[in-house]
């Protein structure tokens, strides 16, 4: 999980640049932002996040694809992140996005064994 605040957590992203693919955006975003290397990338799924209000007016809503990512290297700050933690289902705060996204997830996959 990466903060720009330092205090409300969110996963690692952004937008994809111009003739880049989302997928190719997701491992550049993850590297700028964490400084850890995709090793390989497993499509997940579409997320639509909240409706916000742009800086110029008007409203914008973000279209997220999820990735479930290998990565090597230790996490830490990089480019506009403060703070870099790892979510253990209790902590660290995470936005609503980051929350509902993590939710979806979890409900797809197959209990733990015990």
């Amino acid at each position: 999980m990466v903060s720009l605040d330092g205090s409300n957590f969110t996963l690692p992203g952004g937008g994809a640049h111009r003739d880049e693919s989302r997928r190719e955006a997701a491992i550049r975003e993850l590297m700028e932002e964490t400084r850890m290397k995709a090793v390989s990338l497993t499509p997940l799924f579409e997320f639509l996040g909240g409706v916000h209000k742009g800086p110029r007016g008007g409203t914008f809503r973000n279209a997220h694809k999820v990735f479930l990512v290998t990565a090597t290297g230790t996490p830490e700050p990089g480019q506009e992140v403060k703070r870099v933690a790892y979510y253990d289902g209790s902590g660290p705060r995470l936005t609503p996005s980051a929350e509902k996204i993590i939710s979806k997830y979890q409900s797809g996959r197959s209990p733990r064994p015990s």
